[in-house]
């Protein structure tokens, strides 16, 4: 990890070098090339956070610009003892949600349109990357057809069992992270994401899609 302790460092060390947290550091220190640092890291994923909450491109780049303003307003109570991302995507969340109770909109994109928007980006991420082994027509139908039912299981969840699921599955954040964006307790994520998780097996084998 690069040393943050001169600030005229930074000019000579990749940026790429440091970590958030050391950014953050340097933030508070007056060097604000730090916070461009982080924008050019997060501005991507924190775009696709926000749109699956507001559900408008143009909203959600609106909403990437006031999340890395309000990092920089409230850089000195960063708690650099604590990762920097949780705290970076509780910040969006606050805000998309505020934004969605101001304009009374539909709270959350269906997850197909999510999922697509993930496998775009995941291609594009893995070009030039191996391809894995061919799936026949049959095996494609099969697959795109559990998907389907699963997705519509998804959209039928209250709107916070979603969010766990979307936060855990789809972001990867661990159950501690979730809980600290979601204002809850570790315990409270796991028990949450446990019933959930149980309550999709439960409707699954229910409707008998996944039968041979």
């Amino acid at each position: 990890m690069a040393d943050i302790s001169n600030n005229k460092a930074f000019d000579s060390v990749p940026r790429s070098s440091y970590s958030d947290e050391a950014l953050m550091s340097l933030l508070v220190q007056g060097e604000e090339m730090a916070l461009v640092e982080l924008v050019q890291r997060y501005q991507n994923e924190v775009f696709r956070f926000c749109y699956h909450y507001l559900r408008d491109i143009e909203m959600a780049k609106d909403a990437v610009q006031e999340v890395f303003l309000r990092i920089y307003i409230a850089r000195e109570r960063y708690d650099t003892d604590k990762k920097f991302k949780p705290w970076l995507l509780c910040i969006a969340r606050n805000l998309c949600l505020n934004e969605l109770k101001r304009q009374k909109l539909i709270h959350f994109e269906t997850f197909e349109g999510y999922i697509e928007n993930q496998n775009r980006e995941n291609k594009e991420d893995t070009d030039g990357i191996d391809a894995p082994k061919t799936l026949t027509p049959l095996e494609q139908v099969v697959i795109k057809e559990k998907q389907k039912v699963l997705w519509e299981e998804l959209n039928n969840l209250p709107e916070e069992a979603r969010e766990i699921v979307i936060l855990r599955y789809f972001e990867r954040l661990q159950a501690r992270d979730i809980a600290e964006i979601m204002g809850s307790t570790e315990g409270a994520v796991r028990t949450r994401l446990h019933r959930v998780l149980k309550y999709l097996k439960e409707r699954l084998e229910a409707r008998r899609d996944f039968d041979e």
